[in-house]
């Protein structure tokens, strides 16, 4: 059996936010890989992992105080709510 993937463009800032505070979310590893390639640009995720990502992101994003971080975690829970529905 093949694992069902949704491929997301993301960039590198927006891939480490993601091993940095979601990464125990993170078990496939086709997608840990796939983040850690500083040269891939479509990230390989399995479907139900984007939400369990997505809330985590959004739990880091609501006690944040860093104005860089704040717009960085705002629009990569944005762009993974996109996929997420749209899939």
């Amino acid at each position: 059996m093949t694992n069902e993937y949704i491929e997301i463009d993301l960039s590198n800032g927006e891939k480490e936010a993601i091993l940095e505070h979601a990464s125990f979310f993170v078990t496939d590893d086709i997608t840990k890989a796939d983040l850690s390639d500083k040269r891939k640009k479509w990230i390989r995720f399995e479907p139900y992992a984007i939400s369990q990502i997505i809330g985590e992101l959004s739990y880091v994003f609501n006690r944040c105080t860093d104005n860089y971080k704040f717009d960085l975690l705002d629009q990569l829970i944005s762009h993974l709510e996109n996929y997420e529905q749209n899939r």
